[in-house]
């Protein structure tokens, strides 16, 4: 009965310490490199900068369908969170910044919640105060495709949903990256 007990114990505390490794740190960043940097041929679907971005099909919470395709034509930035992450709730108004100044200017700004229930998800975004258009991950496939390993991970996309950065924080000169993605024909 003791050893039960202990390897139950040892199961939630794995399980504890991997629900808090998913939420990232505030500065850590998967890739800060430049395009110029890191080019990938633009027929590679992934999500390393260069790569066409993997399509998806979500439902916003609003009930309309919410695709990669319907973002095409327009820069797009893509905020994966979900709402029990601290970094997220903190992120929030940055975005919400973001989305206020570009989406007047064709930048869509699409958060996608990762695995909340409808309800939890309803909550974040009241409790995170979002502004912002928000789609549902139910069963996290989108995330998977997009090799999301920490929320919030945020990713640029140019006119034609080619990955222009893709990290775990809202990149310092994003304003001059959305700048660029606006004029570039």
């Amino acid at each position: 009965m003791r050893r039960s007990f202990q390897v139950v114990m040892l199961l939630a505390v794995l399980a504890v310490g991997t629900v808090f490794i998913g939420c990232s740190s505030k500065g850590s960043r998967a890739d800060t490199e430049k395009p110029s940097e890191k080019m990938a041929t633009a027929a590679t679907v992934g999500t390393n900068v260069g790569d066409s971005a993997p399509d998806f099909q979500l439902t916003s919470i609003d009930g309309a369908a919410v695709s990669l395709a319907g973002l095409r034509g327009q820069p797009a930035v893509l905020v994966f969170w979900t709402a029990w992450c601290p970094t997220c709730k903190e992120e929030a108004p940055h975005f919400n910044e973001l989305a206020a100044k570009y989406e007047t200017r064709g930048v869509r700004v699409l958060g996608i919640n990762i695995q909340d229930s409808l309800a939890r998800t309803q909550s974040g975004i009241k409790d995170f105060g979002i502004r912002y258009a928000v789609a549902r991950d139910p069963d996290a496939s989108v995330a998977r495709r997009y090799r999301v390993t920490g929320t919030p991970t945020v990713v640029l996309l140019d006119k034609a949903g080619t990955v222009k950065y893709f990290g775990n924080a809202l990149p310092d000169d994003y304003a001059q990256r959305l700048d660029a993605l606006i004029t570039d024909d």
